[in-house]
This record gives C-alpha cells, sequence and structure tokens, in this order.
C-alpha cells in the first residue's frame, strides 16, 4: 500500500478531484487528506501557530507511520476560508509549499490549484515575474481564472 499526503481545504467539492490527481501524480493507492478552512494561508502567513503544529502534526503521523511518498499542499477557487483573488491564493499555495518543502525535506512537495469548474493544476513560479501559473502538459499556456 501506497499512501501520500494531501494539505487540503476542508471544502467538500475539492476532496475528490485532489485525491483522484495525487493517486495518478504519485502512483499511490491512499490519500491521506489533512483539512482546514484554507490552510494555504495557514501556513503561508504562520499566524496561527496552533493551526499551524496541528497540520504539521497531522503531517507527520502520514510521513512517518505511512511512509508518504509526496505531499501536495492546495489552493481552490472560490475558498471561504481564504477569502482572497487567485492570484494571492496562488501565491499562499506556493509559499505553503515552500515552508512544507523546509519541514519534510526528503518528501516531494507540490502546490495545486483547483478551478471553478474542479480541475486540478500544479502550480509553478515564473523565474522573471515571480508569478503563478498551472502548470500544463500540453503546451498551450493558461492562467489561474479570475473570478469574476
Amino acid at each position: 500500500m501506497t499512501f501520500c499526503t494531501a494539505i487540503n481545504c476542508m471544502d467538500g467539492r475539492v476532496q475528490a478531484p485532489v485525491a483522484e490527481y495525487l493517486k495518478k501524480r504519485f502512483a499511490a493507492d491512499f490519500v491521506d487528506m489533512i483539512t482546514e478552512a484554507g490552510p494555504n494561508a495557514i501556513l503561508a502567513r504562520r499566524i496561527e501557530s496552533a493551526l499551524v503544529e496541528s497540520i504539521l502534526r497531522r503531517t507527520r503521523i502520514s510521513v512517518e507511520n505511512h511512509g508518504s511518498v509526496g505531499i501536495a499542499v492546495v489552493g481552490h477557487a472560490n475558498c471561504a476560508g481564504n477569502r482572497v483573488g487567485p492570484a494571492q491564493q496562488a501565491a499562499d499555495t506556493l509559499d505553503a509549499a515552500r515552508y512544507i518543502r523546509e519541514i519534510f525535506p526528503a518528501i516531494p512537495v507540490i502546490a495545486l490549484w483547483v478551478n471553478e469548474r474542479r480541475k486540478v493544476d500544479e502550480l509553478t513560479t515564473s523565474l522573471n515575474k515571480g508569478s503563478a501559473r498551472p502548470m500544463r502538459r500540453r503546451p498551450s499556456p493558461s492562467r489561474i481564472p479570475r473570478r469574476d
């Protein structure tokens, strides 16, 4: 049995798409879901230390007890726990992923974006501008959709 870990929003709309994506991405049988409202903001800003420690404690359980082969930090459109626009969501998700990577350097850590249609994309940063964009497997460029 192979596990991976998702630090994901508690929003039920994003659970299944994230689990399906991660099972394929990490060739895992199971996904340990660590959920909070807006965990990307919690980890990026690290203001609420009790919540940060709770997320880290549960992630350690997944890594140490289940042998997690990869960790994803997830941000999504229309998040009630992190009520900011898509650009800030992406920045928070990437900052949170960097933080998790510092804590768990031996395990691959990725940042995911789930759009309004529940499509999952990996986030990367442009080295020139520092802007976050979803990573596409096909050559056509795309951006995180704006909420109008």
